[in-house]
């Protein structure tokens, strides 16, 4: 074949793959899957059941929240990592009104839809491939065989207390708990103390993912804990819990799982990265925001668009997660169903508009955000900077000139601060995402216009 002719085959068959990727999976109404969200961590099931066969199936199956936090770099969220290709299955949490989780190991990651909530849609479900929980992180590793739900010990965990289930995930599912004579939650704390028998991270044992029995145990183990010492800093009910998913692929490639993720999500109360094992580096604040829109826009290459909803630990159960149309990197107003309510008018902001100049200190043209506050947002500049900073947000936190330059995570809300602290009677801020975060003194020192060194 000459090389025009393979070139030209080559041009056809991409705009082919483009243009099946676009039409992957029509996009579902934003507030709909909210909604829906919502409901399920509210809902408190422990019957959940294969629609068409009655066979019982763990808590994860028809309610509560599944969810991966993930790190935002050169590759798919939804892709394996190489650790995770090492144990053969990938980390998950589960979160639900009765769980006290409150710290998640990253700032932004991705909800997969529940088997339940994907049947009634006429949406792939995702009936085959979780293994087992563990009550707090489980420290999984090549160590913990079964796909990261053996004994910390490195040898095939024993199979003979696992009893008979009839369901479509019942060769995978598994738990050592029932090898360890552990049924319950009272021979659980007795069992796994901590103390002078090491940490409950790594000596705790995994609950079988299929049996509710064990899901129920599981919570009551979690909340047991509301305080822990500093040689268990994993285990006590404000952390997470840990659900293994069997990996679909012996190589990093995740896209099975696609189709399955219902939305995106962030932490708006944390920019912190934990250390987790197979770490390459050491971890760096993130925001949870600019890495959520990254993980909608690479999704949505793939045929697939699904909203980003804000997760607010500190808010009521009911509005536990949100939507704002503001934070979207992608127009989701082709989605069918009632579209998402308007932002009501500003009170604190009067304008924000971009400038594109010359920064002497940069010494080339950047973005500037000249920002002119009202009475109202100059007589709270200093009691509520929280308020003006979130209208500020919603305002323009979505536009590409922030979204792409807000390289040190923060910047835009440290410029604010020192405005306000150092020059209280201004009228106007100019604010610029490219600007470093560094301390309050520096930025004192800097007029406010910090330059990365």
């Amino acid at each position: 074949m000459c090389a025009a002719v393979r070139a030209s085959f080559a041009l056809a068959w991409m705009l082919s793959l483009a243009f099946h990727a676009v039409a992957a999976q029509p996009p579902l109404d934003p507030v709909a899957t909210l909604n829906r969200i919502n409901h399920n961590y509210n809902t408190l099931k422990d019957a959940c059941q294969e629609p068409d066969t009655g066979a019982a199936r763990g808590h994860y199956y028809c309610s509560g929240v599944t969810l991966r936090m993930v790190n935002d770099g050169p590759f798919n969220p939804w892709d394996y990592s190489p650790y995770a290709i090492k144990i053969g299955a990938t980390s998950y949490s589960w979160i639900r009104k009765d769980l006290s989780t409150r710290i998640l190991i990253h700032p932004a990651g991705f909800i997969l839809r529940t088997p339940t909530d994907a049947a009634a849609l006429g949406l792939p479900v995702k009936e085959q491939g979780w293994t087992c929980i563990y009550a707090f992180d489980g420290g999984t590793g090549p160590e913990r065989k079964w796909y990261g739900c053996g004994f910390f010990d490195s040898r095939e965990p024993p199979r003979a207390a696992q009893g008979t289930m009839n369901n479509r995930n019942a060769a995978l599912a598994y738990g050592t708990c029932a090898e360890a004579s552990v049924s319950t939650a009272e021979q659980w704390t007795r069992k796994y103390t901590g103390l002078m028998k090491g940490p409950i991270q790594y000596s705790q044992c995994s609950w079988n993912a299929e049996k509710p029995s064990d899901w129920n145990a599981m919570i009551r183990v979690h909340e047991s804990r509301p305080n822990t010492t500093n040689r268990d800093p994993f285990a006590y009910s404000a952390q997470v819990n840990e659900f293994m998913l069997k990996n679909a692929s012996a190589t990093h490639d995740g896209s099975e799982n696609m189709k399955y993720i219902d939305a995106f999500i962030y932490n708006v109360n944390s920019t912190q990265n934990f250390a987790t094992r197979g770490d390459q580096a050491p971890p760096k604040p993130e925001s949870g925001l600019n890495s959520a829109r990254n993980f909608q826009k690479k999704l949505q290459a793939q045929g697939y668009s699904v909203p980003i909803l804000r997760l607010d630990f500190t808010k009521p159960a009911q509005e536990r997660f949100s939507y704002v149309a503001a934070d979207q990197a992608i127009d989701l107003t082709a989605a069918g169903g009632p579209q998402p309510p308007m932002k009501p008018a500003p009170v604190y902001i009067a304008s924000a508009t971009w400038i594109d100049r010359y920064d002497p200190g940069s010494k080339k043209n950047e973005w500037s955000l000249k920002v002119m506050p009202t009475a109202q947002g100059k007589a709270i500049q200093a009691s509520d900077q929280d308020a003006l900073y979130r209208e500020l947000v919603e305002l323009r936190a979505a536009d590409q000139q922030w979204r792409d330059n807000e390289k040190s995570p923060g910047s835009m809300r440290q410029q604010l601060s020192c405005l306000v602290r150092n020059y209280p009677a201004k009228t106007e801020w100019n604010l610029e995402p490219f600007r470093p975060v560094v301390s309050p003194q520096e930025a004192a020192r800097a007029g406010c216009n910090p330059i990365s060194r």
